[in-house]
């Protein structure tokens, strides 16, 4: 079995390490985190590293590095027989998958998941990761496992002004996926 942490729109400046402590704590025991882009910056890259290896794709001003860390656009990473595409913004590249005006769903287009995903990640996929809207979700699309883990640090519509936000875990086994959405303001009230 492996886990994953999920994480985007972290929104980091600087060195990076303004990232809370308890989206660290939350992400405790994980072998591997996917960061799903709107960074700001590489130094949050090595503060996740602290407790896993990263990989991650690129949000819209994200910086670039050498290397396989943080790809382009999409990416696909393959964890036990289960192929996860990342991607910072589910309407990009095409084909579209549209959110909802308010950000806290998706609008599917006419035909099979299958079909769309593999266009979208060049490859067939299982589940998609992204991010963007920094409004947690967890949607099924044609047999596609779609989530969104929200943001830690600038979370959506749904949380209270001020508060921490969210991000996500997932337990994978051989092809088997559980996801758990991580409310990092609840942790840090009852932890």
């Amino acid at each position: 079995m492996q886990q994953v942490g999920l994480i985007s729109d972290t929104h980091m400046a600087g060195s990076g390490r303004g990232l809370p402590d308890v989206a660290l704590e939350a992400l405790a025991g994980v072998d591997l985190i996917l960061h799903c882009g709107d960074l700001e910056c590489l130094g949050v890259l090595d503060y996740l590293e602290t407790v896993a290896p990263v990989l991650a794709v690129r949000g819209y001003e994200d910086p670039t590095e050498p290397g396989d860390r943080l790809a382009g656009t999409t990416r696909v990473v393959q964890v036990e027989q289960v192929n996860i595409g990342m991607v910072h913004d589910i309407q990009w590249p095409t084909p579209r998958i549209a959110t909802s005006p308010d950000g806290t769903g998706l609008v599917f287009p006419e035909g099979r998941a299958a079909d769309l995903l593999t266009r979208k990640f060049g490859r067939p996929v299982d589940v998609v990761v992204f991010g963007d809207t920094h409004e947690e979700l967890i949607c099924y699309y044609d047999g596609a496992l779609l989530i969104n883990p929200g943001s830690p640090t600038y979370p959506g519509k749904r949380h209270r002004p001020g508060s921490l936000g969210t991000l996500a875990r997932l337990k994978i086994e051989g092809r088997a996926v559980e996801v758990e959405m991580v409310n990092l303001e609840r942790l840090r009230r009852t932890g």
